[in-house]
């Protein structure tokens, strides 16, 4: 029996953030219901990672979701 890797498509997005003081929290709140496999905020390259898994969902409006919390800025989507 040989196990197979499953291929999942992941987007990642990234942003410059500015202010950390409950972003994490308030990130979560606005990418439910999306599935979000990995939030990460590096507080020396002030920069905030999200790995969203899965196809059928719009990038750009997870995007502008981030674009709206307080203290993130210029979001990019690869």
């Amino acid at each position: 029996m040989s196990l197979l890797a499953v291929e999942r498509a992941v987007t990642v997005l990234t942003a410059r953030v500015v202010e950390v003081d409950g972003l994490l929290a308030r990130v979560a709140v606005l990418l439910n219901p999306y599935d979000v496999r990995e939030l990460a905020l590096s507080l020396d390259q002030g920069e905030l990672r999200v790995v969203v898994e899965g196809n059928g969902f719009d990038a750009n409006r997870v995007a502008a979701r981030l674009n709206k919390v307080i203290g993130v800025l210029e979001v990019t989507v690869s």
